[in-house]
């Protein structure tokens, strides 16, 4: 395999392949989504509490049954991982970016509203 350039890690020197794929992302909200079959979350921030809340609904009764409740993103994503409250990774993902937005919402003290923009 031929290296065309080589990227300085904090851990590693990382080789850059010259054959190197690149793909552009793409991503249709309504034609794309699949529901994740556990269920879904509801999300929203506490300005009194300093705190980010995601109450876990469960299919098909849509019963919310879970709340967790952190300080940032991270935490809260590991929990719902650690206690298995996904079952594919596009949840997974979308989860993360909505909790970093109401990360920073609480952060900025800013209006969180799930699936909409921050506005700044």
């Amino acid at each position: 395999m031929s290296y065309q350039e080589k990227i300085k890690g904090n851990w590693k020197t990382i080789q850059v392949s010259s054959r190197m794929r690149t793909i552009e992302a793409g991503y249709d909200r309504l034609k794309d989504f699949r529901m994740d079959s556990k269920g879904y979350f509801l999300i929203r921030i506490d300005l009194g509490s300093n705190q980010i809340q995601a109450g876990f609904c469960s299919l098909p009764e849509h019963l919310m049954r879970i709340q967790i409740i952190g300080k940032n993103a991270q935490e809260i994503l590991n929990t719902i991982l650690r206690e298995n409250l996904v079952s594919t990774l596009q949840h997974a993902g979308d989860l993360g970016i909505e909790l970093y937005k109401a990360e920073l919402a609480l952060r900025y003290r800013r209006k969180y509203v799930q699936d909409e923009d921050l506005m700044f």
